[in-house]
């Protein structure tokens, strides 16, 4: 089992890295509500930190309701998210 969760987080981590350099390409915008665009590009605007954190720990949490919902879970956005969160200078 321990094999098992470490081959998917290392399945996390590589899509999360592959991804990452793909601006919000890689978003597929229409599987969500349309204030979740607005409200990201309004934290990164202000360069809030704290913020675009808590919308990647949501975007974490509910990965698996967006799976069952759209097939797709929230990887695109969340490598999204991570973009945004190294632009505003948040991991310095």
């Amino acid at each position: 089992m321990r094999q098992f969760m470490t081959l998917a987080t290392a399945a996390t981590c590589a899509a999360l890295l592959l991804t990452a350099c793909g601006g919000s390409g890689g978003v597929d915008w229409s599987n969500y509500d349309a204030t979740v665009k607005s409200r990201i590009d309004a934290l990164e605007a202000s360069a809030d930190c704290a913020g675009l954190q808590a919308e990647f720990d949501s975007a974490d949490e509910n990965n698996t309701a967006q799976r069952e919902r759209t097939g797709t879970g929230n990887t695109e956005l969340m490598s999204y998210l991570d973009g945004v969160m190294r632009d505003a200078g948040c991991y310095t």
